[in-house]
């Protein structure tokens, strides 16, 4: 019910070069299509870098957060890494930073693998029922180059309200160990929701007499009607 997206057979290389620390204006740099960057992973020492701007968005769309890039940072051997973060501004969007986990390929890492989903849910398509995509990521642990792209799951067999597929319904790439609870919730059919409108309730008005329109009590008997105020 799930498999794993074919992974890019050309690497991905990007050319980084040091970035001094004595306060250097990463605005500057941003000006410049120069994007701030830092190189760090188990047992290495941090590098601040800094890597092409659009050289970067073309490797970030090809590897993603989950497949291995090679990094060139000046005349040193080529260094593998993944795109561990990549910080935007939250007002305009732009990229702003860059962490690149550098990794040792016999060390086992932990990753997030997203989780995509294929086929088609026929009382879904029909509108008689929901479809809730409850999990987008799997935690998986193996050597960084077993790591998958992403995991197809195929929801084209969930037939009825209640059909689901949660963790231990997976399948994962020899060499991946999943770190999440086996019983969590990847997607399920549930009922389909419909919007009830609700009409406001009509404001109750009451009937205020307006100055001037007045009913005088009805006289008593004998009684002559008073004379009106004068102005």
């Amino acid at each position: 019910m799930a498999k794993t997206k074919a992974k890019s057979s050309t690497p991905v290389t990007l050319t980084l070069d040091p970035r001094p620390e004595d306060g250097q204006n990463l605005k500057a740099l941003r000006r410049q299509g120069r994007l701030p960057a830092i190189v760090y992973g188990h047992k290495v020492d941090p590098v601040p870098v800094m890597v092409d701007g659009r050289e970067f968005v073309k490797a970030l769309a090809r590897v993603g957060k989950t497949q291995l890039v090679d990094l060139q940072v000046g005349s040193e051997p080529v260094r593998k890494a993944l795109i561990r973060e990549v910080q935007r501004s939250p007002r305009t969007g732009d990229l702003l930073h860059v962490d690149f986990y550098q990794v040792n390929l016999l060390e086992k890492i932990e990753s997030d693998v997203p989780i995509e989903l294929e086929g088609e849910v026929e009382i879904v398509s029909k509108g008689e029922a929901d479809l809730l995509h409850a999990m987008h990521a799997l935690r998986v642990e193996c050597l960084p180059t077993d790591l998958p792209p992403s995991i197809m799951v195929d929801v084209s067999g969930l037939k009825e309200v209640d059909d689901e597929i949660r963790v231990r319904d997976l399948k994962v790439p020899p060499g991946c160990e999943v770190k999440n609870e086996p019983d969590e919730l990847v997607v399920k059919v549930q009922k389909h929701r419909e919007e009830v409108v609700e009409e406001a309730p009509v404001p109750v008005t009451a009937e205020v007499p307006t100055i001037g329109e007045t009913e005088a009590p009805p006289a008593e008997a004998g009684e002559a009607p008073a004379e009106a105020e004068k102005s």
